[in-house]
């Protein structure tokens, strides 16, 4: 097959082509408004506040997911005209924007009824379930592939996906990052959280993982120089948390479950792996430690994601006692 997202054209409305992944994408938003409108009557949200932030999550999300694709390639569109920022069906959307206007339309619908924690706890879930469904989804785009696959047993689907104008397998990463997903959906349900906590849980697992998996890919990552620009953003995110709940912890002494030397310690851990990443990432390229095998690279840079993902969760979520015992 080719991995041009030309070769899945099913027809053209008003002169623009609607393609098995656009299809896609309007099926992975159906079924994540069909979870977060669950979860909000599960735990019980006021319906005006569920409705006002479903109405303001596309638009919010199309819009942040284009402005953080548009002002990672600010040169580029320097150089073209900022008109074609507003070029939408061009394409050139980055995730991470998309979760950001989504955690708006949260912070904007829940403000004046004070439900934006809740509301985050709902949407986590359905966000997981989309981004899931929307990465399964780039093998209609062409999106979401690694190197040249070299072992012949697995050159196949869905280790792999074969490049017909080139004639190559390619590992196929977005498999990868759609089971992650899931995983994470699937975590994120298994039991009932302190207020806030599952949106903070869903950034912990997303963010540590992306920063793996943003590596594995070889397309059309974002990039500012020979920095990655969704790792850097999952790193950030997950350290804004890790400070908001420091700063909690050292405000709040009665509700302390952490020494100070735990909270070190998570901390140096955190910081630590993020430099040996960064290592890792010079050294899969040829930059340094060129006799360190590129798996063997991976399989440190996995561990390293995972004790951020387990040293930066003590901090979020045990450092202090919370406020309420579950998110109803």
């Amino acid at each position: 097959m080719s991995m041009r997202s030309e070769a899945f054209i099913l027809f053209h409305v008003f002169g623009l082509p609607v393609t098995c992944y656009a299809l896609c994408l309007v099926v992975s938003l159906a079924a994540g408004y069909c979870l977060f409108f669950f979860r909000c009557r599960r735990m019980k949200i006021e319906e005006n506040a569920a409705w006002a932030c479903a109405l303001f999550a596309v638009p919010l999300g199309l819009l942040g997911a284009r402005l953080f694709y548009s002002a990672s390639l600010h040169q580029m569109y320097l150089e073209i005209g900022l008109e074609k920022i507003f070029t939408l069906w061009e394409g050139g959307y980055a995730l991470w924007g998309a979760v950001g206007g989504a955690v708006l339309a949260a912070v904007i619908a829940g403000k004046k009824r004070r439900e934006t924690a809740r509301l985050l706890d709902a949407l986590a879930p359905a966000g997981a379930l989309v981004i899931g469904l929307m990465r399964f989804a780039e093998y209609f785009s062409g999106e979401g592939i690694g190197d040249e696959v070299e072992l012949p047993f697995f050159c196949r689907f869905p280790f792999a996906v074969y490049d017909a104008e080139y004639e190559v397998w390619y590992w196929a990463v977005f498999v990868l990052e759609g089971l992650a997903a899931i995983a994470i959906l699937f975590a994120l349900l298994k039991k009932e959280r302190p207020k806030g906590d599952t949106a903070r849980l869903f950034f912990i697992l997303y963010g540590s993982c992306q920063i793996l998996l943003e590596s594995l890919r070889r397309d059309h990552y974002l990039r500012y120089l020979h920095v990655r620009i969704c790792q850097l953003t999952a790193i950030l995110v997950i350290a804004a948390l890790m400070i908001g709940a420091i700063l909690r912890w050292r405000r709040d002494k009665e509700r302390r479950r952490m020494t100070g030397k735990a909270v070190a310690l998570c901390c140096g851990a955190v910081l630590a792996c993020s430099g040996l990443i960064v290592a890792l990432e010079f050294s899969i390229f040829g930059k340094i430690w060129i006799d360190l095998p590129v798996w063997a690279a991976y399989l440190m840079m996995a561990a390293c994601c995972a004790v951020i993902g387990w040293a930066s969760g003590q901090v979020i979520l045990r450092s202090t006692a919370r406020e309420n015992a579950t998110a109803k």
